[in-house]
Order: C-alpha cells, then sequence, then structure tokens
C-alpha cells in the first residue's frame, strides 16, 4: 500500500501518456476521467464515490443549507474559498450564480476568496497559499456583518493552509458558520504537517470539522476520483469534480430542492462527458497540432467569451503558473 495520498500518485492508467500518439493520449484521458464517476479503489480500501449514497446525501443537505441562505440574500452570505485552480473555479461559480441572482432582481449573495487576491486568478501565488491566519483574516472581511454564513473550502488533496485556517475560524464560530470542506482524498491522508507560525495542522482541522459534522455542525465531502491523469500537474480531475459538485449543490438550491436530485444532475454530466469523447478524433487532431504548433516555437491562444473565456484563463492558468 502506498503512503502518498491518493491525489498525489501516479496514475496506472496514463503511465505511457508520455510516449504515445494524440489518438492514444485521448483514449487514455478518457479512461482516466471514467474514475471521476465510477470511483477509484485501488487499496481495496472502499472508498466513497461521487456517486455513492453517502456522498450525495451530503450534498444534497448542503444544498439545503443553501437554499435556506439564499432566501435572505441581503444578510447572509455563500462564500466560496481555495488556491490555484479551486480559487479560480470559486471565482467562476461564485460569477455565475450571482448573475442568476442578478437576474431575478435579488442582491448577490455568493463571494469568493483566492490565496493572494484577484492577482491569483492569473499567475501563481505561493506564499499566502501557506498562510492560514492570512486565510482566516480575508474571510472576516468578507462576511462582517453578516448574519449567517455557508463557507466551502476546497483543497483537492486536503492540503493548503490558506484554507484550513479559514475553516478553523468557522468552527470557532459556529453560530455564524457552517464549514464545508470539499476534497478528494479520505481524510486521513489530509496533510499533517506543522504550518509555519500555526499551531494546527490540515489533519487536525479535518478531524475537529469530522467530529462536528457527526453533530451536524459541518459537512466533509470527498469523493475519490483517483490520481491525476498526468502526476504533479494541476488539478484536471480534481478541479471537474469540483465544478460538478458546487454546480450540484447550487443548482439544487436555486431549484428550492427536490425538483432535481443531486444523481440527476450529476448523470447529465456522464452524458457531457461521453459527448465530449465522441468527438475523440477531432480531440487527437486539434492535440497534435498544438504539439506541432508548440515544438516550432509557435504558441496557443485561448479565445472565448464571458463564461468560456473564464475557462479558458482557468486552464491556462491551471497548467503554466506551476
Amino acid at each position: 500500500m502506498c503512503d502518498r495520498p491518493i491525489t498525489e500518485r501516479s496514475n496506472q492508467l496514463t503511465a505511457s501518456v508520455d510516449v504515445a500518439s494524440p489518438t492514444d493520449i485521448v483514449s487514455l484521458l478518457q479512461k482516466c476521467d471514467t474514475e471521476i464517476f465510477q470511483g477509484w479503489d485501488q487499496d481495496g480500501n472502499g472508498y466513497k464515490s461521487l456517486h455513492s449514497e453517502e456522498i450525495l446525501q451530503r450534498i444534497n443537505s448542503v444544498s439545503e443549507v443553501a437554499a435556506t441562505l439564499l432566501q435572505d440574500p441581503l444578510n447572509n452570505a455563500i462564500v466560496l474559498s481555495g488556491c490555484g485552480t479551486s480559487g479560480r473555479l470559486a471565482f467562476m461559480v461564485s460569477r455565475s450564480f450571482n448573475r442568476h441572482l442578478e437576474q431575478q432582481g435579488k442582491p448577490m449573495c455568493y463571494y469568493y476568496s483566492i490565496a493572494g487576491g484577484d492577482k491569483a486568478l492569473f499567475t501563481s501565488q505561493e506564499a499566502p497559499e501557506d498562510d492560514p491566519l492570512h486565510g482566516r483574516n480575508v474571510l472576516k472581511e468578507i462576511v462582517r456583518d453578516k448574519r449567517r454564513v455557508l463557507f466551502l473550502g476546497i483543497s483537492c488533496g486536503l492540503s493548503a493552509p490558506f484554507v484550513a485556517g479559514q475553516l478553523d475560524y468557522c468552527m470557532d464560530h459556529l453560530d455564524v458558520f457552517v464549514p464545508v470542506l470539499i476534497g478528494f482524498n479520505p481524510t486521513e491522508q489530509a496533510r499533517d504537517i506543522p504550518v509555519e507560525k500555526w499551531n494546527k495542522t490540515f489533519l487536525g482541522v479535518t478531524k475537529r470539522l469530522e467530529d462536528l459534522a457527526r453533530l451536524g455542525h459541518g459537512y466533509i465531502i470527498n469523493p475519490v476520483v483517483g490520481p491525476e491523469p498526468i502526476t504533479g500537474s494541476s488539478r484536471m480531475k480534481g478541479g471537474t469534480a469540483t465544478k460538478m459538485i458546487l454546480d450540484v449543490i447550487f443548482t439544487q438550491a436555486h431549484q428550492h430542492l427536490g425538483i432535481l436530485k443531486p444523481s440527476a444532475i450529476l448523470r447529465t454530466y456522464e452524458l457531457v462527458n461521453s459527448a465530449v469523447y465522441s468527438q475523440s478524433t477531432a480531440i487527437a487532431a486539434l492535440l497534435e497540432a498544438a504539439g506541432k504548433s508548440l515544438s516550432a516555437g509557435g504558441h496557443i491562444y485561448y479565445l472565448g467569451t464571458d463564461s468560456l473565456g473564464i475557462v479558458g484563463m482557468i486552464h491556462l492558468w491551471s497548467f503554466f503558473s506551476v
């Protein structure tokens, strides 16, 4: 059994990706992406998948909290927070659902927090990611004067001190906050390394939240989707799973619950995934063209408007700011 957290391991499915043809690369990525929906359990420990009943119930419970807070968006807040790719997704999702509220003539209720501030939407900001006290102070500033706050801290590897500091602050003030941790490792694999100028670890924060979750005072949503297709890469599968989970939570909340169940919304993502890979020949041709361009000293440009432009921005910096 490997001692490394699952999100940081090599994925056996893509072991040959560096010598594969463009067509084979697409095929390998498809197999790897399938693990997002079907789960990963090569350790034989019965890890929870995205479709496991326990994970779906937690998603549904968080949706219920969000729906309640959305009834008074002026005095309540929903905060999404993360570092790097996770923070960029927090920005994207909060922007999208605030627009939905705006179309209904309601004030915004969604806020995002990214380690390093808005500059981190475009470039890597590693120092703030390692500062739990900075994370706490950023959160305090966002939610001042709010009566109730749903906080969703995103850390794919259960490792970001910035997010840990925010979760810890939430747990100190349960009269205001409902803390939620989203990640893709089993809780026992949360990082257990001392943080500079702090007397806590991410593992310690996670265990505390586990205890509170048993009492109904918080939630941990951590389906195991397996190692990334490219070891050490930014969050490819983790980013996809994060976006799906957030969309399911808030789509259900905005539809006043019960109209679409989390499992039904997730099934639509599976259909989209299948539709994308049905175009594998075209994707492989694009991949080959991109490789030739870079080999010849050329460039790859991302063009898009609105949310699609943001997706391009997230993809660009997720790969080239590390």
